[in-house]
């Protein structure tokens, strides 16, 4: 690789955790505004179940159904028996869940904002790198989370990143979306960090384009076994990677 590049990072799972507001946005979209019925208690091992289905989700609406499967008790032990279900789910649905979501966890925000903000942890490993590197013109993030929430949970912890540089990609999908940051920018090149493997290895991706899997993030074990493809890369080495991003450009 060229030592100039640009660097496009996801959001949820890379820069942020942010499962406990996940949780709580889609437990509140579930149970209160498509059921009309909040149970008088939550399950000890909600947030446990939750976990292990957070690796399937691909965008927001999938919270909902996650917890429309744990409602139900349907069985989930991997990738494809989430999509059955999805597209058993039917676009309307989805596109209900979508709005409900949206809308659950915008109220959250708007009417209890520090304790919204407080279930968003960025990751320790990324917060001091990206306080430093918040103003590079070549830093980018790109995600299915809208632009507005991601720039309250980063300027809550300090970090000041420019609105222009992150990106809300739930139309354009991903590799569309890094191919026209890439064409506008004037560099040949671009490392784009991710934890969700469909992501990665889906198609649509432009030669120059390195894609990389955060080992931290909530994967599958089996996706770090390097039998998919992507390379993967752990906090050290992501450390190592904004080393090399600091001298360009920018």
């Amino acid at each position: 690789m060229s030592s100039d590049f640009l660097l496009c990072l996801d959001f949820d799972g890379v820069i942020c955790d942010s499962i406990r507001e996940c949780l709580a946005s889609s437990w509140i979209a579930y149970h209160r505004l498509v059921k009309n019925d909040t149970p008088d208690r939550v399950p000890v091992r909600l947030q446990a179940d939750f976990a292990a289905l957070r690796p399937f989700i691909r965008s927001g609406e999938d919270y909902v159904l996650i917890q429309e499967i744990l409602d139900r008790d349907w069985e989930v032990r991997e990738q494809a028996d989430f999509d059955r279900l999805l597209a058993g789910a039917g676009n309307g649905t989805m596109e209900r869940y979508k709005e409900l979501f949206y809308r659950a966890r915008g109220d959250l925000l708007a009417r209890h904002r520090a304790y919204w903000l407080s279930l968003n942890r960025v990751y320790p490993h990324m917060r001091e790198p990206l306080r430093g590197l918040a103003s590079h013109d070549r830093l980018h993030i790109v995600s299915t989370k809208r632009s507005d929430f991601i720039v309250s949970i980063l300027a809550a912890d300090g970090i000041e990143f420019t609105p222009e540089r992150v990106h809300y990609s739930s139309a354009r999908g991903k590799p569309g979306l890094v191919s026209e940051i890439l064409d506008a920018s004037g560099v040949e090149r671009a490392v784009f960090v991710d934890d969700q493997i469909d992501h990665l290895t889906g198609g649509g991706w432009r030669d120059g384009v390195e894609r990389l899997l955060a080992a931290w993030g909530y994967v599958k074990p089996e996706w770090l076994g390097g039998g998919t493809g992507i390379n993967v890369i752990d906090p050290e080495g992501m450390g190592r990677l904004f080393e090399r991003f600091r001298g360009c450009g920018g």
